[in-house]
């Protein structure tokens, strides 16, 4: 069953196949009908709305220095308005549009959303563009690609010329040439229009892009609202407009390596004009307006509130894909106007809601099985009571039993949203854990695999049950699940434990008898503290020293300055790992200190490779080191950085070298992927490992090590290489966005190359180490595979958990790629091993034993 390495691959993409499925799968309910908003005899709150959306703008910075920042913007609070922050409930992602359909389409983006956007086209959806009357905006053709309803009137572009952005000020001066220009021409013909919708968007520049705005630029913003809103007061001057101003949400802005937070920041808002409310009572968090500490209610509202908020303004029906509920007491208007509003947005909550649950109730056990509290006779027991109480003109009370129902309507929705998550969960985990005692199982199994005849009756008898439980369950799933109308993805998560536990039961049977867990125990603990790694660094780092200590334990006795030296490099490792972060960090000045340091780090340990390999090491960082100190010609250093690349890879295939100088070589290399001084900190690694093996074999004199140890030396050097001086999330996020910083450089083309390269190399480092230190370990390349596969498989249950599909971007890629990296590790090892096998195993020690003086006085390799 598993001759066969590829058993071992198909199994593994089918494990991680089943995370899109519980995690992204679209959750897209589609376009439903929007609801028909009553006509009634009174005017709708106000005839337009503009709505000013300044990019990078924070609460922080809005309420700073009592409001000082806004000067002529204050004097409206004073007066009218409200004034307010906007915080979602729930963390939602952070791609480029999530801030827009939250404010114009009423609900969150999705991992999954996003993921199918990018992937394929993206899906339509309902938004008060649609719903408005006329809709105008003035923003970027991208934000015209996801709301195509809206009219442009000019297209704004960020650039002054090709690849030279604007600054602040002017993109917004190019805004407010843009209204001014509009208003002057078709102000006159919309006049007696009503429900317009004006979307100015204030975007940032290329001095503060992706950064929070300043207090000078939320000065400038100030002027151009108040000049903007003077100037369609002046050309609507009959007060039927209302105005909001407000920002993207979004996460803390990451300057560097200091601040790689996940948690949401808060949006200001400040909604007047028209049909808004002026509150002056305090009844919860208050703000201070003036340095003579006057104080105003302070409104908190999620990002989607303002959506049912703005179609009630307008006198239109909320977006059909709304998820937002429309709060009390903020529009200047009558009971009876606010209560019908309320209520139509109830109903287009409970339109989505009964849309799922038809969808859901389309199985065989779902009609005779309740899927939710909130079933259809309760939501048409709701309609039916509005009803009455809307004949009946009590409209204070519909306001308050609508506003209380729509809570519950929502929560109805987000159950149905998540119906068969967790279930899923359940059956992918269940199917991990099957994995993990299949591969046990093998891993037991003697080096001859045993006929059925030699197990015991009683170990017979029970795997005859198993098997027949087995198959009556699996019978039962695909039963159930075809009555259910499960679709068809998901039905292949719930069958993938029983498909598991099947190969775990034939492996069992091949395995003859079951031997105690003592052996399993350490490789067992070790793949939980890496699993710790990637939460905890210094959790790793714990793990690391522990576990070198006691594969060195047999040095402690026989001290010298050997072992003082790999104690000072041990323990110096161990407390980097308490230092932020240096993947993903862009620090030149300690580069520049690295680079001399890995070109004389040889010679502090005996090694002085005459010649050649000496002259191009020496010359590769040389160059290295001006680039990064004045960087004079970029694309020479990208040149040179691959032509040595090519050097290593390709010419040096073939040539006589010692384990220091593949050490040197390698850390060339890797320095130029470097931003930091992460290339110190692995060349202190390898140096650690060398020392630790060859202290290991003079304390012991044994000079061969077991399948077991060096799957767990594999798994913990190389897991150690990145959260020593990094995270995943470090490696897989930050990094890219700085591989133009890198020798390197960044093109389309050549990134994932650098990337690969700035992961493998310690690995591959870490393995030639091994190999040359046991040169009978390349004879125990199945055996290490399958301990390999047994310790990752063990870790990925817990990273299986963590993932997650909604928060920051970095965070979702983060869990992802951390269970990706786990998955595919045993087979990056694989191919890596045969690579260091073909140049350490079969060329270097074989040829280094018997090769010509010449050579060996030339690499001049110390005692």
């Amino acid at each position: 069953m598993f001759r066969s390495y590829y058993t071992y691959g198909l199994v593994q993409l089918l494990l991680f196949a089943s995370v899109y499925v519980v995690y992204f799968r679209g959750t897209d309910i589609g376009i439903l009908e929007p609801q028909a908003m009553e006509s009634l005899k009174e005017r709708v709150p106000a005839d337009r709305l503009v709505v000013f959306v300044k990019d990078g703008l924070r609460a922080n910075t809005f309420f700073e220095d009592y409001c000082n920042n806004l000067p002529l913007l204050r004097q409206l609070f004073h007066k009218q308005g409200l004034v307010g922050i906007s915080h979602p409930a729930a963390a939602p992602t952070d791609s480029k549009f999530s801030s827009y359909l939250a404010l114009f389409a009423g609900f969150y983006e999705d991992a999954a959303s996003v993921a199918h956007n990018w992937l394929l086209n993206p899906a339509p959806f309902d938004s008060i563009f649609n719903r408005s009357t006329y809709s105008y905006a003035w923003t970027t053709a991208h934000m015209k690609q996801r709301f195509p309803d809206i009219d442009m009137p000019t297209v704004l572009s960020p650039e002054v010329t090709p690849g030279v952005r604007k600054n602040c000020n002017e993109m917004e001066e190019s805004v407010i040439r843009a209204v001014e220009l509009f208003l002057l021409s078709e102000s006159q013909e919309l006049q007696e229009n009503r429900g317009l919708l004006f979307f100015v968007h204030l975007m940032l520049g290329e001095d503060a892009s992706g950064a929070p705005a300043t207090c000078e630029n939320l000065k400038f913003t100030d002027r151009s609202v108040w000049k903007m809103y003077n100037r369609f007061e002046d050309c609507f001057p009959d007060q039927r407009t209302a105005y909001l101003l407000t920002s993207d949400f979004g996460f803390p802005h990451s300057s560097g390596c200091s601040n790689k937070s996940n948690s949401l920041v808060e949006a200001p808002f400040f909604l007047w004009g028209s049909g808004v409310n002026h509150l002056t009572t305090i009844r919860g968090r208050s703000f201070v307006v003036n340095a003579q500490e006057m104080r105003l209610p302070l409104h908190v509202l999620s990002p989607i509130q303002l959506t049912p908020l703005m179609s009630a303004l307008l006198g239109q029906a909320p977006p059909a894909n709304n998820r937002g509920e429309l709060p009390r007491g903020l529009l200047r208007t009558s009971n009876r106007y606010e209560a019908h509003a309320m209520h139509t947005n109830a109903l287009q909550l409970l339109a989505q809601a009964r849309h799922l649950l038809k969808r859901h109730r389309s199985g065989l056990f779902s009609r005779v099985m309740p899927v939710h509290w909130l079933n259809t006779k309760l939501m048409d027991s709701f309609v039916k009571s509005s009803h009455v109480l809307k004949q009946q003109q009590r409209f204070k009370s519909l306001l308050e039993f609508t506003s209380n129902f729509m809570p519950v309507i929502v929560k109805c929705i987000d159950y149905f949203m998540d119906y068969y998550r967790y279930v899923l969960v359940v059956a992918a985990s269940s199917a991990l854990l099957g994995w993990v005692y299949c591969l046990r199982c093998h891993l037991e199994r003697p080096g001859q695999s045993r006929d059925s005849d030699e197990i015991s009756e009683g170990l017979s008898d029970c795997l005859w049950g198993s098997t027949i439980i087995s198959r009556a369950v699996t019978l039962f799933l695909v039963v159930l699940m075809c009555l259910q109308r499960i679709p068809l993805l998901m039905q292949a998560v719930f069958l993938l434990p029983a498909l598991v536990w099947v190969l775990a039961l034939k492996t069992l049977k091949r395995s003859g008898n079951m031997v105690t867990i003592c052996g399993f125990l350490l490789p067992l603990v070790l793949a939980l503290i890496c699993l710790g790694g990637f939460f905890r660094r210094y959790i790793m780092a714990l793990g690391y020293l522990s576990f070198a200590c006691y594969s060195t334990r047999s040095a402690f006795r026989v001290r010298g300055p050997q072992f003082y030296l790999w104690m000072l490099l041990l323990l110096g490792l161990a407390y980097i790992s308490v230092l932020p972060e240096s993947i993903g960090c862009s620090e030149r000045y300690i580069l520049l200190i690295s680079i001399p340091l890995t070109f004389v780090r040889p010679l502090a340990f005996g090694v002085c490779p005459n010649g050649m390999p000496w002259m191009i090491n020496g010359a590769i960082l040389l160059a290295a080191f001006v680039h990064v100190a004045v960087a004079p010609v970029p694309w020479m250093m990208v040149l040179a950085s691959w032509a040595y690349f090519c050097h290593i890879a390709y010419f040096q295939r073939r040539s006589v070298q010692i384990i220091e100088l593949v050490i040197f070589n390698l850390s060339t290399l890797y320095t130029l992927t470097c931003t930091s001084y992460e290339t110190l900190v692995i060349q202190m690694l390898a140096m650690e490992l060398k020392l630790g093996l060859q202290l290991r074999q003079r304390s012991t004199d044994i000079h061969c090590i077991k399948p077991k140890a060096t799957a767990m030396y594999i798994l913990v050097y190389s897991l150690y290489s990145i959260f020593v001086s990094g995270s995943i999330p470090a490696l897989v996020v930050d990094f890219p966005r700085i591989l133009n910083e890198t020798c390197f450089g960044y093109t389309i083309w050549t990134g994932g190359l650098v990337m690969a390269l700035k992961l493998l190399l310690p690995w591959f480092l870490t393995l030639c180490i091994l190999g040359d230190a046991y040169k009978d370990v390349w004879s125990q390349e199945r055996q290490i595979f399958a301990w390999l596969m047994f310790m990752c498989s063990t870790m990925s249950v817990g990273l299986l958990l963590c993932v997650v599909n909604h928060g920051s971007g970095r965070k979702i890629v983060s869990s992802v790629a951390a269970l990706a990296v786990v998955q595919v590790f045993p087979f990056l090892w694989l191919q890596l091993w045969r690579l260091a096998h073909s140049k350490v195993g079969n060329k270097w020690i074989s040829q280094l034993s018997n090769a010509p003086p010449l050579i060996k006085q030339n690499l001049n390799l110390s005692a």
